[in-house]
Formats: C-alpha cells, sequence, structure tokens
C-alpha cells in the first residue's frame, strides 16, 4: 500500500476561485488511491484508504462550492443560468442534488460572516474561512454542512445573525461531532434563538400545523396507490404511537415469525388508523361475526370486552421528554424539550399539554414503582422502558439510527447465560439486527453504571467505548 501521507495544505499559486488545499496534496492522495486496492486492504489499511478519500472529496465539494458562487455571480450579471441549473445540467445532477450544494454555499458564505463577527479570523483574511477550510480538510463532512443550512432554513435574517455568531462552539462540535448528534445541536440552538425573539415560542408549531396536508395519488407506472402525510410533531407522535401499539400485537401472532417486516408495518398501520374497518372486515370474512361456530356463548358480553379491549389499545401514549429547568424557566444550553424520536418542541406546548397529561417522573422512579426487577421477571417492564427512552433516542449501538420503538430492551448480562437482572442499569435498547449480532453474531457488549458502552467485534478489537445514551448525557466516545 502507498503512504498516504501528504503535504501540508495551502500550497501558493492556486488560481484564485479554486479551494486551496495545496495542488501537490490532492495529486499526492489521488495518486495514492488510484494505485491502491481496497479489496486487499487490511482493516488499518482501508480505514487509512477512507480517511484519503474523504479528504479528496473534501476538496470536491468545496470546488463544488465555489463553482456555485462563480454561478450565482454570473446569474447576478444576467450571463448564465442558475447555479442550480448549471450544477444540475453540467454535473448530470438531479435538481436537489444540484439545489443541496447552492443551500451549502449560501450557508457557507453565512458562517464566513459570523466568523468575522466572532473573532474566528480577521475581516481581511477572505482566504480562510473556518468551516469551508475544515471541509476542505476532511475534518468535517457536507452532513456537517447540510446540517447548518437545514437549521438556518428556519430562521429570519435576524435569527440567522445571531446564528452564525455561534461559528467557534459550533466549528469545534462539527469536528468532533458525528453529523447526527451535530444536527440536534443545530436545530436546539436555532430553537433557542427563535425561542428568545418570538412573542410565544409555539408560533413554530402553530405553523406547522397549519401546513399539515394529506396527498393521495396513484403511481402511473406501477399502479400504487399512494398517500403522503404531512403532519406537525404532536399529530404524528400521536399517530405513530398507535401505529406502533398495533406493530407490537401483531408481531406477536401465530404465524407472523416469516412475514416481512414492512408488510406487518403495513398491517398495523391499517389496523391503527381503521380499527372499525379492519374489524368489520375480519367479521365478514368468517361469516355472520359472533354467532360463528367455536364462539363464546355470550356473543354480546364478547363484543362488548372487546371493543373496551380495542379502545384501550388505541388510546395513544404520546411521550414528551423535557427537564424541569426548561419547564419552569425556557430553554437553556442543554435543554430537553422534544418528543421521544428527538424531535424539537416549543416549550409552550409541553407546558400546555402537562395540564391534562399523566406526568410520570422517570428520575425517581414512576410513581415510587422501582426501576430495578432483578429475576423476578424477564422482560423488561413498561415504566423500565419509558426510563430507557428518555436516555436513547434510537438503538444503542453507536452506529446505528434505527428509533427506539423499533428497539427491543437487551440484557447486558444476559438473563440465561449470565443470569443478569432485569435492572434499568443492565438494558440498552437494541435493534433487530444489532440484537443478532451480540446473541449469534460474536460481538460482546459491556456497559458501566454510568452506561459507558465497549463493543467488541468476534476478532477481539475494541469498535467503540464511550456512552450511546444521546439524551440524558452528551455522547462521547470513539471508534477505534
Amino acid at each position: 500500500m502507498n503512504n498516504l501521507a501528504t503535504a501540508p495544505p495551502g500550497s501558493a499559486g492556486s488560481p484564485r476561485g479554486v479551494p486551496d488545499c495545496g495542488t501537490s496534496d490532492v495529486r499526492a492522495v489521488l495518486d495514492a488511491l488510484v494505485d491502491a486496492d481496497p479489496s486487499s486492504a487490511d482493516h488499518d489499511e482501508l480505514d487509512e484508504l477512507i480517511a484519503a478519500a474523504a479528504r479528496l472529496g473534501g476538496w470536491l465539494d468545496v470546488f463544488n462550492v465555489h463553482c456555485a458562487r462563480r454561478a450565482r455571480e454570473l446569474a447576478e450579471a444576467g450571463h448564465g443560468a442558475s447555479p442550480t441549473t448549471l450544477l444540475a445540467n453540467g454535473g448530470n445532477r438531479s435538481a436537489k442534488e444540484a439545489s443541496r450544494i447552492e443551500d451549502r454555499t449560501t450557508a457557507l458564505d453565512a458562517l464566513a460572516t459570523g466568523a468575522v463577527a466572532s473573532g474566528a479570523r480577521p475581516a481581511a483574511d477572505v482566504d480562510d474561512d473556518p468551516f469551508e477550510r475544515a471541509l476542505l480538510d476532511g475534518r468535517i463532512s457536507n452532513g456537517h454542512v447540510d446540517a447548518v443550512a437545514d437549521a438556518m432554513r428556519r430562521l429570519d435574517l435576524e435569527a440567522t445573525a445571531e446564528f452564525v455568531t455561534h461559528v467557534p462552539e459550533l466549528l469545534a462540535a462539527a469536528c468532533t461531532e458525528r453529523v447526527e448528534t451535530f444536527t440536534r445541536r443545530c436545530r436546539a440552538l436555532a430553537s433557542r434563538i427563535m425561542a428568545a425573539q418570538a412573542t410565544s415560542d409555539a408560533d413554530e408549531l402553530d405553523r406547522q400545523r397549519a401546513n399539515s396536508s394529506v396527498r393521495r395519488w396513484v403511481d402511473t407506472i406501477t399502479g400504487m396507490h399512494k398517500t403522503l402525510l404531512e403532519l406537525d410533531p404532536i399529530s404524528d407522535a400521536a399517530l405513530w404511537s398507535v401505529v406502533d401499539a398495533s406493530l407490537a400485537t401483531i408481531v406477536q401472532r401465530n404465524g407472523n415469525a416469516k412475514t416481512p417486516w414492512k408488510r406487518m408495518q403495513v398491517d398495523a398501520f391499517l389496523a391503527a388508523v381503521e380499527p372499525a374497518a379492519a374489524r368489520t372486515r375480519t367479521d365478514v370474512s368468517s361469516g355472520t361475526g359472533g354467532d360463528q361456530a367455536g364462539d363464546p356463548g355470550d356473543g354480546a358480553a364478547t363484543d362488548s370486552a372487546d371493543a373496551d379491549a380495542l379502545h384501550e389499545r388505541r388510546i395513544p401514549e404520546i411521550t414528551l421528554l423535557t427537564d424541569l429547568r426548561s419547564l419552569t424557566d425556557g430553554l437553556h444550553e442543554h435543554s430537553i424539550c422534544e418528543t421521544e424520536n428527538g424531535v424539537a418542541l416549543p416549550v409552550s406546548t409541553v407546558r400546555r399539554l402537562c395540564c391534562d397529561a399523566e406526568i410520570i417522573p422517570l428520575v425517581l422512579g414512576a410513581d415510587g414503582v422501582p426501576l430495578d426487577m432483578g429475576r423476578s421477571v424477564r422482560t423488561a417492564t413498561r415504566r423500565q422502558r419509558r426510563a430507557l427512552r428518555a436516555m436513547y433516542r434510537t438503538c444503542g449501538h453507536p452506529d446505528c439510527t434505527v428509533a427506539f420503538s423499533d428497539c427491543k430492551a437487551h440484557h447486558v448480562r444476559w438473563w440465561w447465560r449470565d443470569l443478569g437482572p432485569t435492572d434499568i442499569d443492565n438494558l440498552i435498547p437494541l435493534c433487530e439486527r444489532h440484537h443478532h449480532l451480540v446473541h449469534e453474531g460474536g460481538w460482546e457488549l459491556t456497559m458501566t453504571p454510568d452506561r459507558g458502552t465497549t463493543w467488541t467485534r468476534p476478532d477481539g478489537i475494541v469498535h467503540w467505548t464511550g456512552s450511546t445514551a444521546d439524551r440524558i448525557q452528551p455522547p462521547h466516545g470513539q471508534i477505534t
């Protein structure tokens, strides 16, 4: 394998408008990648190649940004097409992808202005914008820039000016955090700024509710009927709490072991949104309803009991998480105010919902019920899952984004093999794939009392050490 060490960036002589990461640097990386053979690389060599490819990709990303800037200048002077059109046609890209490049350009321009305002760089140093330099060097990715662009899209001019003054801490975070974590950080900063400037921090939710919609159409190629729902966070949480409850019931039914997961999701959605229709279809398919052979004798009583059980299952349980300081004093730097899947909510909305909600103090162990069950039960209780949900948005594997609602509570010290207790300190949410890796795939998972996890591959190499609880405490750790 060739040595991928490269010359320091910033070689003199680059043409104006071409990202100056050093011509010799780019050529050295490109030559090494051209001569490399990933199919024969070991783990360390492959890691080195991926890092080099990211460096070269960063150079190309910034090059596209410079092209977009120049295209914008030409279009404004009446000498060319818009950046999106030029990037799409010339680069053989979709309009969406080309528009994304233009959005990144706008975000980087705003961050450059913020770098001057915050003192991160002198006003005269026009060729050293910190975020652009970090992208060029491969220290951050397009995903980090997209997170900034998406967050700023929600802001007006005054709020944007405030947002970009936070360049130093945003850049420091982007260089150390995964894209998902950094995206949440940018959204939270935008929410705090809007809350400080708005007369009511519920304005955003009201806007989302006003823009909620349902669309139906038929795909003329496949003939499939499609429905698109655009919902505000509260309505979406209410809908999917019922869908998830239906899915949990369907998964446990006999005969569904080999049913595709997507089919069960569709069945759960239909059962959730039209329980009466689903019940009618079942009755029709079996004949005349409750008077069938094999049904209990008192059909009316059975129907009543079934209706009560159905009603109980259909009551949506919406889980909102917040900290006491945010609830009483408003948003702060470490606020938690969101749905269980990490969608931010206005504090005023959560306060209003709390007036009619059952508030469960998870830290204290809901209503005094202990969260530690020892070995008296094997499966996690509902209240233990609530406690886990307060700590995890997703699967407890560091690379996984599967939602918590689609995960199972895994005993880190196995219940049957290690005699591990069903205590909250021994439980972590895992999706089906990573549950399989731990049980049948040879991976080893350990966890300390402060929820620091160590994931060890079957070959004995430590893949990750650090916390994967992404809500109660900031995620930390590193992949090795």
